[in-house]
């Protein structure tokens, strides 16, 4: 980190030219310049294949009411301008570029006592006599009725500060029979609303339940503020109904005590400071809650700095939980707040996953339309959870440490244990036109394998049949719009070594947004209704198409039990989003 520090540090001055500045002047309807006046700037806003996050700049205006702000990465901006007393002015559309100095035109902030003004009439207005009357007028230039509507053309080419109000029902029934996927976010029927508070804050609300309506069901909430003031955080609270035995039944003995339903919530606070304008850190805490008939629960940090070398190149940090926030629609928020970590039993005793992922990442832009990125990661799991299905008959010796899927007949899941794995991650990023999107990655790392074939009755615990190995994991996913039906097909493939029951680097796996072996999801637009303001999608999500994975555990002269990382799973639904 040093090293790359004192790097971006000389690399700095060189790229000075890639920046551009911005300069403007304020001043009263007379023409005086007015000194302290606030002016904020938020940008850029692009909609390049390339989008920069929000960046914020607060400056004062001098005595000669003029400001300047150095150091803008390149691209359009919003700006502004508030004084005690008087109207706020906003303008949008101010392009930066680089290398050069844009001068904005002149803000010309009016006195908020303006429109008010006490006027005598001319001739009497009642039989009460010629007594003092006033009338409260409203100038044309500040009725809010004249500025509800932006000009069309204007609206197309400069995006708004505060979105409009958002309604998502979504429906993704699960897969029948043997081919759940319970780890899944966002799996089930989704209801979510999420309404804007003014252009600085919002707050959704959402509510899932899983396939089959009985066994899991979550209601959400997350407030963010601060999202153009600068420093912006958010507070997320969940609460979940689990419901581990509902038409499944548990193993003779396994789960002493368990009544098959349980109760799970999750509270998260998040804040982004950005210490410089190349410097951003991202802090906040996790803490994840289990009631059964024991309780189970886990606290994590989440940590992520960020430091901008150039417009190009970007360094990170990452510690802590491994959920990705890089989610930018509503169906993607929704997903990160139905997640919950996978529960275990381990010596009969509920468990929650853990997975602590430290990571130090290079991203660098080659061009418009390729990025590469390269990362070095350690994970730390405690009582991880591996799926298994077939055989339960034949389970017996691993009673303590197993429990039933909750969204399948003949499925179980299984805590191996803790471990540790560090690797190499490398993935490349191409754009092929606006239509079509390449990714390829290849990570390296530890993973736990099957040591071989077992005894037909096999003694002992689970983890001594499974050890933590080098493995790499090989992986390409291809995304394409096709232009005329804006069907939109996503397509991946996720070669790994034979044996292996865990993922290779899965926060990785989870950011790029990959799955294991051959997947296909297809998302097609549907016509719209006339009289209903919405947009209806129809999806189709197929997943270890070819059933690759899955690693015999036990046999018993009847049926193996198979552990894998991925179940083959078919399911499919449709949304609608207002």
């Amino acid at each position: 980190m040093g090293f790359l520090f004192l790097f971006g540090l000389q690399a700095a001055p060189s790229s000075a030219a890639q920046y551009g500045r911005l300069t403007g002047l304020v001043a009263d309807p007379q023409g005086n310049p007015l000194m302290g006046a606030t002016v904020l700037l938020t940008g850029p806003l692009s909609f390049s294949a390339s989008q920069e996050a929000l960046s914020f700049e607060r400056v004062i205006t001098d005595v000669h009411g003029s400001f300047a702000i150095n150091h803008l990465l390149p691209g359009w901006y919003s700006l502004k301008v508030t004084s005690p007393t008087r109207l706020p002015s906003l303008r949008n559309g101010i392009r930066i570029t680089a290398g050069e100095t844009t001068a904005a035109d002149k803000f010309v902030l009016t006195d908020i006592f303006a429109p008010v003004r006490l006027q005598l009439p001319k001739h009497p207005v009642s039989s009460w006599g010629e007594d003092w009357k006033w009338v409260l007028r409203t100038s044309a230039g500040t009725r809010p009725i004249l500025r509800y509507q932006q000009d069309v053309a204007l609206a197309a080419r400069e995006p708004a500060l505060t979105l409009p109000s958002q309604r998502l029902i979504g429906v993704v029934p699960g897969a029948a029979g043997r081919n759940p996927l319970s780890g899944d976010p966002g799996l089930g029927s989704v209801v979510a609303y999420l309404r804007p508070f003014s252009g600085d804050s919002d707050l959704l609300v959402a509510s899932s339940m899983a396939p089959y309506g009985v066994q899991a069901s979550s209601v959400a909430t997350a407030f963010r503020n601060h999202l153009i003031k600068g420093d912006p955080q958010e507070l997320t609270l969940v609460v979940h109904q689990l419901n581990f035995s509902e038409g499944v039944p548990f193993f003779a003995g396994n789960s002493p005590g368990l009544s098959g339903s349980a109760q799970g919530a999750m509270v998260s606070y998040q804040r982004i400071h950005r210490l410089s304008p190349s410097l951003t850190l991202t802090a906040g805490v996790e803490m994840d809650y289990l009631n059964a008939a024991a309780g189970a629960m886990t606290v994590q940090p989440r940590l992520k700095l960020e430091y901008r070398m150039n417009p190009d190149t970007q360094v990170a940090f990452h510690y802590g939980t491994g959920r990705d926030d890089g989610s930018d629609t509503l169906m993607d928020r929704v997903g990160l707040l139905s997640a919950f970590p996978r529960v275990t039993l381990r010596n009969y005793q509920p468990q929650l996953e853990q997975l602590n992922h430290g990571e130090i990442s290079v991203r660098h832009s080659v061009g418009r339309r390729s990025r590469l990125e390269l990362a070095a990661y350690h994970d730390s799991l405690r009582n991880a959870a591996v799926w298994g299905s077939g055989g339960l008959g034949n389970g017996g010796w691993l009673a303590g440490n197993l429990l039933s899927n909750p969204v399948t007949l003949d499925g179980v899941i299984l805590n191996v244990g803790n471990y540790q794995a560090s690797g190499l991650r490398v993935a490349y990023a191409q754009s092929l036109g606006k239509n079509i999107e390449t990714l390829f990655a290849y990570a390296s790392g530890g993973a736990l394998v099957a040591s071989g074939p077992l005894a037909p009755r096999p003694q002992g615990p689970l983890q001594d049949y499974l050890q933590e190995r080098r493995s790499s994991t090989l992986a390409g996913k291809l995304s394409a719009r096709v232009p005329v039906t804006r069907t939109q097909v996503t397509s991946s493939y996720g070669w790994s070594q034979r044996g292996r029951v865990t993922s290779v680097d899965p926060n990785g796996e989870a950011s790029s947004q990959l799955q294991p072996f051959l997947g296909v999801e297809i998302r097609q637009p549907l016509p719209s209704i006339s009289f209903i303001p919405a947009h209806f999608e129809a999806v189709a999500d197929l997943r270890n198409l070819l059933a690759q994975g899955y690693v015999p555990l036990a046999s018993a002269g009847e049926k193996a039990i198979f552990l894998c990382s991925a179940y083959r799973s078919f399911r499919g639904g449709f949304s609608v989003q207002f």
